[in-house]
């Protein structure tokens, strides 16, 4: 006769059993950004004034960010002055390089003659571009440059932001400012920019080409509501730009990547420009090789994840 073991026992028995248990979600990577404006529109030959290096040579500036993000593990990039759309641009080239884990947004950013397409051999549109280690699930573009009151420029410097689903409680924008200091407008650019990245009290991420100085008092909006990278420690405010003026050196800070304010649990662990990567030789006819690939100097900044 078949003997079956009494309830009491069988209770014992599942009781004894290891429990099931869900695995927790793995926890968001550090924030390893790298902010670059890579001249990439083309135009401007050797000895004339709009010259930056391999401007007509896509895949060669590709290169270089890829080999940041190898040498960094970054899982943010923010470009500006960047071609995207055409399948030879930067941007779809990027994307073949960094491979299917990566997912990008971009935005068009008009010339003063209200044109978006690079010109010489490239192809696309030119803008602002971002490029995240993550599923981006929302993407928004802001005008944040105000109109032309004389209304001859049709120039247009939006701020692209993400959403990702990595690092959820955050906001990944990029942005790049009117490089004339004499223009009205960027006082009013630069309070935009805080506006478009604030909104819905999210951590902030903020990179790009601002063409304004450290201590500046146009970029104190910015600089007095978020930590700036590189705004103490040994490297404190490193050149990111090099131009000739009136054939001296003229050597700058105009990029910076901020976020949280200061004494929050996101401040910036390291902070670093990139100066090898930026052009430094004489802009004449018969300078020969440029020693970088654009006038900037990438920008990488680490931030813990929030904790």
């Amino acid at each position: 006769m078949l003997r079956t073991k009494p309830l009491w026992a069988v209770a014992a028995g599942l009781l004894a059993l290891p429990l099931l248990t869900t695995p927790a979600a793995a926890a968001p990577e550090p924030l390893r950004v790298i902010s670059w404006n890579i001249c990439g529109e083309a135009g401007g030959d050797r000895g004339e004034a709009g010259y930056c290096p391999y401007r007509n040579e896509p895949g060669k500036k590709v290169r270089q960010i890829a080999g940041l993000v190898a040498e960094h593990q970054a899982n943010v990039v923010l470009l500006q002055e960047v071609c995207g759309v055409a399948s030879d641009s930067h941007l779809e080239l990027l994307k073949a390089a960094l491979g299917s884990d990566w997912s990008f947004a971009r935005a068009d950013g008009a010339r003063p003659d209200g044109r978006v397409d690079c010109r010489g051999s490239l192809s696309g549109n030119l803008g602002l571009g971002i490029a995240v280690k993550s599923q981006i699930t929302d993407t928004k573009v802001t005008q944040t440059l105000p109109p032309d009151p004389t209304g001859k420029s049709k120039q247009t410097l939006p701020t692209l932001c993400v959403r990702t689903a990595s690092w959820a409680d955050t906001r990944i924008c990029t942005t790049h400012v009117l490089a004339d200091p004499a223009d009205p407008r960027r006082p009013q650019q630069v309070k935009n920019i805080r506006t478009a990245v604030s909104a819905g009290g999210l951590d902030v991420v903020l990179g790009g080409d601002f063409n304004l100085f450290p201590g500046s008092a146009e970029l104190k909006p910015l600089s007095g509501t978020y930590e700036e990278c590189d705004a103490g420690g040994a490297k404190r405010n490193e050149v990111t730009h090099h131009a000739w003026t009136n054939g001296k050196h003229v050597y700058r800070k105009r990029d910076h990547i901020f976020a949280a304010k200061a004494g929050t649990s996101r401040r910036f662990t390291a902070c670093d420009a990139d100066q090898s990567l930026m052009d430094t030789t004489a802009n004449t006819s018969d300078s020969g090789r440029p020693s970088g690939y654009s006038d900037h100097a990438p920008l990488i900044g680490y931030l813990p994840a929030k904790s």
